[in-house]
């Protein structure tokens, strides 16, 4: 992980965008927000009304319905079913939710319904740092989904243990019956017996294999120090002016070893409220730096600007994360890796929708195996 993108402490939201910097037009909005239609043939995300849909490379897929209105005592509450793409894989259902008081730790009971009828689900909850996080048993599932299919809310109910005061919040049915009809389609369950939504009397083994998982291998880690002379792309007096300058003066270059041949730099290109957009060269030894190169599954590039970025030399590995908008409850956070020729993508993770869920819950979009990097 990154990192928890939510703060001790939650000032009035900005919602400005890096004007000028025309990929990341669709990132900071207010609302309900599908960042991409489609992010990649190799995973996709999908918006039904209030519900969001992503599955990954490997055909794991989780549906989310947020909480529309908030109340003071809380930032927003989730609803997640998810499944890993094999044939047998298990639905799961995890109830979120994170707190306005964010210095809350310990255990508490979640009951899921209940309002004007008996309770679909009760559960234990684990809170961290605010950010609550309870997972439904399996057999209380059937009602759930029942709750999808005739229901427009659900109401949920924290109470007890650290939690002084119950905390009620109304999550969102509207748009469940097709985003689950979505991620059994996505994971080519639809008429089959593992189906959730529209089940059939095809057999599990009708449900096809996951995708082989990427590889990469990275690139050797080096022992030598990066060169003492900055080479002038770092400049703002040498930009073509395809960057505000004020950014290149404001915020530190990132120089870094990447192999005993490479080095890397990266310069701060566009700022706004809370993104930091950079661009990146690689220079090889005595040569002259050049735009460092990504190599990404088609649509996943534009999904993954270099925002907010850190590298971790005795990995490899050069970290994202754009925020969607100032308290990060949406975005997209990506990890690369440098194989001694190019950054490939190694994972990412991304949220759609702008309403409140913690990183802790994201679900990954894209996932490849490393090698070498130890």
């Amino acid at each position: 992980m990154i990192h928890r993108p939510l703060p001790a402490a939650l000032p009035g939201l900005r919602l400005t965008a890096l004007a000028g910097r025309p990929a990341l037009a669709g990132i900071a909005l207010a609302g309900v927000l599908t960042l991409l239609p489609t992010i990649s043939r190799a995973a996709a995300d999908r918006s039904f009304k209030d519900w969001w849909v992503a599955c990954d490379n490997l055909r794991s897929c989780s549906a989310y319905g947020p909480e529309m209105a908030p109340a003071d005592d809380h930032y927003g509450a989730w609803l997640r079913l998810g499944r890993e793409g094999a044939a047998k894989a298990p639905l799961t259902a995890r109830i979120g939710m994170i707190l306005v008081d964010q210095a809350v730790d310990g255990a508490a009971t979640l009951k899921v319904g209940g309002d004007a009828g008996p309770a679909v689900a009760t559960a234990p909850a684990r809170i961290e740092g605010g950010v609550v996080l309870a997972d439904l048993p399996a057999e209380t599932l059937p009602a759930l989904l029942d709750q999808l299919r005739h229901a427009d809310t659900l109401p949920v109910t924290l109470s007890g243990g650290a939690v002084t005061t119950p905390v009620k919040a109304g999550i969102s049915l509207s748009g469940s019956a097709a985003a689950m009809l979505f991620l059994d389609d996505a994971q080519g369950r639809v008429g089959t017996v593992t189906a959730a939504w529209k089940p059939g009397p095809k057999p599990a083994e009708a449900v096809p294999p996951v995708p082989d998982l990427p590889v990469i291998r990275a690139a050797p880690a080096s022992r030598k120090p990066v060169p003492a002379a900055r080479p002038a792309i770092l400049s703002y007096e040498s930009d073509d002016g395809a960057c505000d300058s004020a950014a290149a003066e404001q915020f530190d270059p990132i120089i870094e070893r990447l192999d005993d041949i490479h080095v890397l730099y990266g310069r701060a290109c566009f700022s706004g409220a809370y993104n930091v957009a950079y661009d990146f060269f690689v220079a090889a030894e005595g040569a002259e730096p050049v735009p460092a190169m990504f190599d990404a599954p088609d649509g996943l590039m534009d999904a993954a600007e270099m925002i907010n970025p850190g590298y971790d030399p005795a990995t490899r590995t050069l970290s994202t994360f754009a925020k969607g908008r100032g308290i990060g409850d949406c975005g997209v956070g990506a990890r690369w890796v440098w194989d001694g020729a190019r950054f490939r993508l190694a994972g990412m993770e991304m949220m759609g929708i702008c309403q409140g869920i913690a990183w802790d819950d994201w679900p990954v979009v894209y996932r490849a195996k490393v090698e070498g990097a130890d």
